[in-house]
Formats: C-alpha cells, sequence, structure tokens
C-alpha cells in the first residue's frame, strides 16, 4: 500500500508540475463539445473538441445527486455514466461539495485507490503463500496510469474488486460481495464478474466437478443439489441484488435503465474491433503511440497464454472468470481498440491473468518486469503529455 500510493503521487505530481503547468483542473480534460465556457464552475481548463471520459466524473462530483443529463454547463455524453457513482462520491465526500476543490479530490481518490488496490493486492498474494509485495503487479497496470492522469473510475473499480477476490480466498463471503457491489456502483460492467461467479459456483455444485474458492457448507451430491442459498453464496448475492437495486433506482430517477445504453457502446462483433484497431496503428508506424500499443497488446497477449496455460491450478470460479474476460475482449467496440488510452478497458484481462499467476506454481519474476517496463515507459509518457 506504501509502495503504490508512493508511486501513484509521484506520478500525479510530475504531471501536475510538466503536463498540466500546476493546473489540476487540465486532468479533467473538459473539451468545448461538452463543456460550455461561461457555465462551467471557475477555474476549469476547456479546450476544443470533445475532450476525455473525466470531465463527466468531474460533472456529477459536483453534485452526485444531480442526475440532470446537463448541468453545471457540461452535458453528459451518455447517461451510462450515472451507473459509475462511486469515484465521483467520493470525490464529492473530499471536496465537501466545493466545485473549486473538486478536481483535487479528483486526484486524491485515484491516489487513495491505488494505495488500496496495492493492499488488495498484498492481501491477495499472501493467500496465495507470496510476499506481499507481489500484490503491487496489479497496480502495475500501464493503462491504470491514464485512470490516474486523467480522473478516471477503473482504479476505483479494480481495487475493489482484488478485495473482493481477496476476501473470497480469505473465506469471508459477505465482505467479498459487500466489495464486488462497490465495484459495479463504480463500473456497471462489474456486475458480469458477480453474474460469472455465480454461475461458475452454481454450475460446480450442481456437478460436483472442479474445487471451488469457497468450502461448501456441505458436500455436493444428490442430496444437496437442490439446497438454497448457502453462506458462501453472499459473494455474488449482495453484488447482484445491490446492481438490481441500484438501476431501480436510476430508473426512478432518470427514467431509464442506464444499463442498456452501457452494453450497446462497450460492446461490438467478436475481433471487429481489433482489427480496426490493428489496421489503424499499423498504418501510423513507426509512430510512438503505434510503438506503444504493438507492445502493450504483445504483453497482453503473452500474460494472457501463460495464465491460460496455467488454469488448471486454481479453482473454478476463478478458471470461468478468467475464461469470460479473456472472451469478453474479443467483443469490445471498435472505440476501445482505437483509444490511444493503454488498453485500460481491458484491465480485467489483466488483473484475473495475475490472478491465476499469482495462484499458479510459476515463476513471476520475468512477467512482472515486462509489466514494470511498460509502466515505466508510459509513466514518462504521460508526465510529458496531456
Amino acid at each position: 500500500m506504501v509502495v503504490a500510493t508512493a508511486a501513484a503521487t509521484t506520478f500525479v505530481t510530475l504531471r501536475w508540475l510538466d503536463a498540466a503547468h500546476r493546473m489540476l483542473g487540465r486532468f479533467v480534460l473538459a473539451g468545448s463539445l461538452y463543456s460550455h465556457r461561461g457555465r462551467t464552475p471557475k477555474g476549469l481548463p476547456i479546450g476544443a473538441g470533445s475532450g476525455y471520459d473525466g470531465q463527466f466524473y468531474y460533472r456529477l462530483a459536483l453534485d452526485p445527486f444531480n442526475l440532470a443529463r446537463t448541468s453545471f454547463g457540461i452535458q453528459l455524453d451518455t447517461l451510462s455514466r450515472v451507473e459509475r457513482m462511486a469515484y465521483p462520491f467520493l470525490a464529492w465526500v473530499i471536496s465537501q461539495g466545493h466545485s473549486a476543490d473538486v478536481p483535487l479530490a479528483l486526484v486524491l481518490v485515484n491516489v487513495f485507490a491505488a494505495g488500496m488496490l496495492g493492499l488488495a493486492g498484498g492481501l491477495l498474494a499472501r493467500s496465495a503463500g507470496r510476499h506481499a509485495l507481489w500484490g503491487l503487479v496489479f497496480v502495475g497496470y500501464w493503462g491504470y496510469l491514464w485512470t490516474l492522469g486523467r480522473d478516471l473510475t477503473e482504479l476505483t473499480t479494480a481495487a475493489l474488486v482484488i478485495f473482493g477476490l481477496a476476501a473470497l480466498l480469505r473465506n469471508a463471503p459477505f465482505w467479498a460481495g459487500l466489495a464486488f457491489l462497490g465495484a459495479i456502483v463504480s463500473k456497471e460492467t462489474a456486475v458480469l464478474l458477480a453474474a460469472t461467479l455465480a454461475a461458475a459456483t452454481a454450475w460446480a455444485r450442481w456437478t460436483g466437478r472442479g474445487r471451488l474458492v469457497l468450502p461448501l457448507n456441505a458436500p455436493v451430491g444428490r442430496a444437496t443439489r437442490s439446497a438454497l442459498l448457502r453462506r458462501s453464496d453472499l459473494a455474488f448475492v449482495v453484488p447482484l441484488a445491490g446492481f438490481v437495486a441500484w438501476q431501480l433506482v436510476l430508473f426512478w430517477a432518470t427514467g431509464r435503465l442506464p444499463i442498456y445504453k452501457s452494453g450497446g457502446e462497450n460492446l461490438g462483433l467478436p475481433f471487429v474491433g481489433f482489427v480496426h484497431g490493428l489496421a489503424h496503428y499499423l498504418a501510423a508506424l513507426p509512430s510512438i503511440a503505434a510503438g506503444l500499443w504493438f507492445g502493450e497488446l504483445a504483453l497482453l497477449i503473452v500474460l494472457a497464454v501463460v495464465a491460460a496455460r496455467s488454469l488448471p491450478h486454481v479453482p473454478v470460479e476463478l478458471r470461468i472468470l478468467w475464461a469470460v474476460s479473456a472472451l469478453l475482449a474479443v467483443f469490445t467496440a471498435t472505440g476501445i481498440w482505437l483509444g490511444d488510452v493503454g488498453f485500460r478497458s481491458l484491465d480485467d484481462v489483466y488483473l484475473l491473468s495475475w490472478v491465476v499467476l499469482l495462484l499458479a506454481p510459476v515463476r513471476l519474476t520475468p512477467a512482472a518486469m515486462l509489466c514494470g517496463a511498460a509502466w515505466g515507459a508510459v509513466a514518462a509518457e504521460l508526465v510529458h503529455f496531456i
């Protein structure tokens, strides 16, 4: 936790001094397409064009209870933004509703989330029988540097997901469920994790095949296949029930179910987005952006392949979770593959691959060194460029 917090603090400080010209408001990356000059809070820098996602979390952090499509001079590009309330809500709490303090609060929440991700990773590493410092591999995802540098929500989600998995390994299903619920309120796609966990547990329980993360309260056999919910099921019952409740609250407040919009924006036909991304960055060679894109993609593929080979060593729920995350990666929309943001939207593949590797009897040092090199390269780039 201490190392992760120090690394995140150093990065954002250097970025604030250089790329942001000592203006934390530049982390928001507000654009004139959605953020209207003269109507936004005083002191928010607004550039030309569409800006980036941080401006919408900034808008929600000004007043998370105001779910209007346009407020404070900022228009939400899609209603699905209101689903991701944990990060801006925490920033609102820290800023105490003072608009001038929101840019700093958004940065502080992400630095804190980086530390919590390090802590959760350390707990998970210890549960796997490894040194706690191996938990730093989760914070070492280069995509999270874009999250730190542009006021985004992935770090909050990742910290809660890894806390949930660490709680699972420590036989604490209720705390795992609360952590997964927090992840869902931070980023709605985390509901797939809870749903997959439920399906995997049901399958293993019904068939009696594969060992589970959480021990069952009774042996799985014909006499217990029809049993109702068990204590271990709190790990997915709590987040799934919370997700339904949260969607109903948003439906009552906005008149729409945001989850429908979210799914259409993030998913597409299999491999279509990947092919478009490949063609785009092949044409962009030998630029720095293209070089980083291909390097990051290659490293993700290497991690995924090594993790796939290690799956027999981990419990069945984690195998299925990893497989679902890898499958969804090929369905991601074209915009995700075209974005020069370190594959931050594919962080589930990275996180779950490292969970598998930590639990499996494999040598981790080469992969960790490659990830560290990628993190350093991207950090050096983002210190100088917004």
